[in-house]
């Protein structure tokens, strides 16, 4: 028994803890349907203006193609390490380490990003509906708080949590956008937001349109995460990476198509200048008495968003913490499988970064520069996952490397999302989303250096990286069953 737990100490999650549902429910909760839907649409439309659904439309392809990547990765090292695991195997130990590292520096900023948002939206909500006065940090603590606890009791708990807001949520915005569609819009149900022509901004206009597009979509990889608390991971994990990108994608697509609608063509300065378009298009359509629901929707989706995203951040800082790579103590796990110094540390890291972030700049100006972050380095995660399939593939398992799949699907997604990345470099964004490129660039050339210190004095801990605690992978090269090509 003394063994046992103390086997579960030095980090072993709990095996078998979520089913495919489970799986698929904490990706999707993680991308948060409404909170995306509600918060990112101004910064998005800011860029995209009337041509918001094409750049949706377009984030949709590049994460279905990401999903694709991810997806064949996790058939052969379904693992918690996500990135950080899959580019050691496709980079070797040094390509994967940058890569857990910007992978942990971007994750880290869904909590502070949520966390100001969440407190901000509900001191507004009380301040709208009951004339109370509170602060936003107040909100912020509790929040925090609460959801410490919840990740204290478990992933399987956290599921079935997510599970109850996840409906909610996307039932109450799919209503709000079939009243604006079955109300002809503004002018019209017409197809020309789909034509890029319509960008706001142009080309770059599309680029900022796509990179929050792209953060739209953030939390469907997490699925890749969850390898080693998943019954049959193998198979369940591409399932999870697909039904949560397709089926949320398209709900995303249909938000901006509404949206655009709900304004008008005629209307388009309105819409980019409107710091909340989905509480005027909620007064627009169903009347001033109902606002009220939307706003708690979007509370209700932010805190699923929440569960789901600090799960994903806590794993990769386990498994990181489990290795070496970062201190051990993150690796360790309770008699029940729950990385709860992980958990605890990124709390108070969170909690912190939020209260400065808007203190600073204002609770939702903390989201768009901390969201502003987290876009950056999915995209540069995104790329380097695309790419690092090509090679595990056609070096590791020859005899399954499909061309389509495995060769030209990659590179096509990594092509798209440079656009992004120009997009937010030129031209030059407001501050402090202009410190954003420089902040990643820094905490790069931070990673490089730890990077030459680890392999100069400890290289074990880059041979570490390698590990994968599954079952061992079929040989090199050993041919796999016919479903696995394109």
């Amino acid at each position: 028994m003394a063994r046992t737990q103390q086997q579960h100490r030095l980090g072993r999650l709990r095996k078998d803890a979520l089913n495919v549902i489970g799986a698929v429910v904490l990706s999707m909760a993680f991308m948060g349907p409404a909170t995306g839907v509600f918060f990112n649409t101004q910064p998005a439309a800011a860029g995209a203006g009337y041509a918001l659904p094409f750049a949706l439309l377009l984030a949709l392809i590049v994460c279905v193609l990401v999903a694709s990547a991810i997806g064949a990765f996790a058939k052969k090292i379904p693992t918690a390490g996500f990135a950080y695991t899959f580019n050691t195997h496709g980079f070797g130990k040094h390509g994967g380490f940058l890569s857990g590292w910007i992978l942990a520096f971007a994750y880290a900023m869904v909590g502070p990003m949520l966390l100001a948002a969440i407190g901000e939206l509900t001191s507004q909500f009380l301040q709208t509906q009951w004339n109370l006065t509170i602060p936003w940090w107040l909100f912020t603590i509790a929040f925090a708080l609460i959801l410490w606890g919840i990740g204290m009791l478990g992933i399987s708990r956290s599921a079935t949590t997510a599970l109850v807001f996840l409906v909610l949520e996307v039932g109450v915005m799919l209503a709000l956008f079939a009243t604006i569609f079955a109300k002809g819009g503004a002018q019209g149900v017409t197809l020309a937001p789909f034509n890029p022509a319509n960008s706001f901004g142009g080309f770059s206009g599309l680029g900022i349109g796509l990179l929050w597009g792209i953060l739209y979509f953030v939390g469907f990889e997490s699925a890749g995460t969850l390898g080693e608390e998943t019954r049959n991971a193998r198979s369940s994990i591409p399932v999870a990476l697909f039904s949560a990108a397709i089926v949320i994608g398209i709900y995303y697509v249909l938000s901006g198509w509404a949206a655009a609608i709900g304004f008008g063509s005629s209307h388009v300065n309105a819409f980019v200048n409107d710091s909340s378009p989905w509480i005027t298009l909620t007064q627009t359509y169903w009347g001033s008495g109902l606002v009220w629901l939307v706003s708690l929707t979007a509370l209700n989706s932010i805190f699923a968003n929440l569960i789901s995203g600090i799960n994903a951040t806590v794993r990769v800082l386990f498994s990181m913490g489990r290795e070496g790579i970062i201190s051990r103590r993150l690796g360790q796990t309770t008699t029940h499988g729950n990385p709860s110094v992980a958990l605890t540390v990124y709390m108070i890291f969170a909690l912190a970064f939020a209260l400065i972030g808007g203190a600073l700049w204002t609770p939702l100006g903390a989201y768009g520069f901390f969201g502003t972050i987290l876009g950056l380095g999915i995209v540069i995660i995104y790329i380097l996952i695309n790419l690092a399939l090509i090679v595990f593939y056609r070096r590791d398992y020859p005899a399954v490397f499909s061309i389509v799949r495995h060769g030209i699907l990659p590179v096509i997604a990594s092509v798209i999302m440079l656009l992004p990345i120009y997009g937010l470099l030129w031209p030059v964004p407001a501050y402090p989303n202009n410190l954003v490129p420089y902040i990643m660039l820094v905490w790069i050339v931070l990673g490089g250096i730890y990077l030459y210190q680890i392999a100069s004095r400890r290289p074990d801990l880059l041979e570490a990286m390698r590990r994968v605690m599954v079952e061992e992978q079929p040989p090199r090269g050993e041919q796999e069953p016919a479903t696995d090509t394109a």
